[in-house]
């Protein structure tokens, strides 16, 4: 198990978000001002449970910029990890083989 959480609810949401304010702009060229008020509702919901979300981490997420995709980043931050907390690599690297192996 791992303590990384890919942001992807947060890109979610925020494409939920904006495709809920396309649908509006619609319902307001249309003057369907009831449909307008319950989107906003909708989007003041989303908002507020992405916000709770993100307030229930111990801390802010972090954006990485440098190279690797998501899980090869992560079994990076995971690698050195196990360094700061003192457990041995080369036996975490033979762990992680015996855990690859039993998958198979």
């Amino acid at each position: 198990m791992t303590n990384f959480l890919p942001a992807g609810i947060i890109n979610d949401t925020i494409l939920e978000i904006q495709a809920k304010s396309c649908q509006l702009q619609k319902e307001l060229a249309q003057q369907n001002l009831y449909n307008v008020k319950q989107g906003l509702k909708e989007i003041e919901e989303l908002a507020v449970e992405l916000a709770m979300f993100l307030e229930k981490l111990s801390c802010q997420p972090l954006i990485f910029t440098g190279s690797g995709t998501t899980e090869e980043v992560i079994r990076r931050l995971e690698w050195a990890l196990t360094f700061s907390e003192e457990i041995d690599p080369i036996e975490y690297y033979r762990y992680m083989e015996q855990v690859r192996k039993e998958a198979k």
